[in-house]
């Protein structure tokens, strides 16, 4: 091939995805791989990265041959860390070029397009907010699992786990959420530890998940642990307009389900997204996108309007 190729990669927590379009922004091919986070190991990251890369490719109907063509932009989760960011991009890679940047930069230049000052609150397995005033960042969380990550379903996910199992110490109340996640666990708290002991944020999101699903039929635990999650989006969302941030797109897999729950003064900075962060990647490696149809924004699907497959 003579012409060149713009590849955008999101490396998420929960998985990393790869999307292939070539000069006119016509999408030649998709792939999704396992999770990818820079907090892990940078050597492991570029291993995965390289790796939805080549199936992208391969989706597309290309070989690893075409990888010297190819154009990339990449995000990665809990790129924060200075020394991070320098040893990807010190890759030896084997692309065109490459472009890095956190997950939540290109979740916003896909939510508002290159020249739009904008910001986006992602909820997933982690939770970021990010914004961009006159292409100058504004971060508000983001730090990872361990000691951020408010409103995320890994953390929703944490907390029913602990109120599960003092539930069935009588500590707290029971409800069929608690019974459920219990069960899951062969009603043993001993088990649940054990889990705990080696469960990753992923494992935990799926906890989140099924709060959400219990709170959409009023299960009295589940609906306050999505009403504290959402209070706490709400204050991403207030932090985010305290610096000026004032059009923000929701982003993520569990945005769906925390929407209905923040709290009412707070939805009105909210404003549909245009492109994806994949889409924003490309746009990080300087590709071009498609143009928008006419009422994209109005007739996006729950998927396609937060970002997520």
């Amino acid at each position: 091939m003579a012409n060149s190729l713009f590849m955008g990669i999101d490396g998420g927590g929960s998985n990393c995805r790869g999307r292939l379009r070539d000069e006119d922004g016509t999408l030649l091919g998709e792939a999704i791989s396992g999770p990818v986070n820079a907090r892990n190991g940078i050597l492991a990251a570029q291993q995965q990265v390289a790796k939805v890369a080549r199936e992208t490719l391969k989706d597309a109907g290309f070989g690893a041959e075409v990888l010297s063509q190819t154009h990339v932009g990449i995000g990665l989760a809990e790129l924060h860390i200075s020394a991070d960011k320098e040893a990807f991009r010190n890759w030896e890679h084997p692309f065109a070029s490459l472009r890095v940047a956190s997950d939540a930069h290109i979740a916003c230049l896909g939510g508002h397009g290159n020249d739009q000052d904008g910001g986006i609150l992602i909820l997933g397995t982690g939770s970021c907010g990010y914004g961009l005033i006159k292409g100058q960042p504004v971060n508000v969380g983001g730090w990872g699992f361990e000691l951020s990550d408010m409103a995320s379903s890994a953390q929703v996910g944490v907390q029913a786990l602990r109120f599960a199992m003092a539930a069935l110490d009588g500590i707290y109340e029971v409800s069929p959420m608690t019974d459920h996640i219990m069960a899951m666990f062969g009603d043993s708290q001993e088990e649940m530890v054990l889990w705990a002991s080696t469960a990753t944020p992923p494992d935990f999101a799926g906890y989140g998940h099924v709060v959400a699903n219990f709170a959409e039929r009023e299960d009295p635990v589940a609906m306050k642990l999505m009403a504290d999650c959402g209070s706490q989006a709400s204050s991403m969302l207030r932090a985010l307009a305290w610096r000026g941030v004032n059009r923000i797109a929701l982003m993520g897999n569990f945005a769906e389900a925390v929407e209905p729950w923040l709290e009412v003064e707070t939805t009105t900075l909210l404003v549909p997204r245009l492109h994806d962060a994949r889409d924003g990647a490309i746009l990080l490696a300087g590709g071009p996108l498609p143009p928008l149809e006419p009422g994209h924004e109005q007739d996006m699907g729950h998927k396609e309007r937060y970002g997520h497959g």
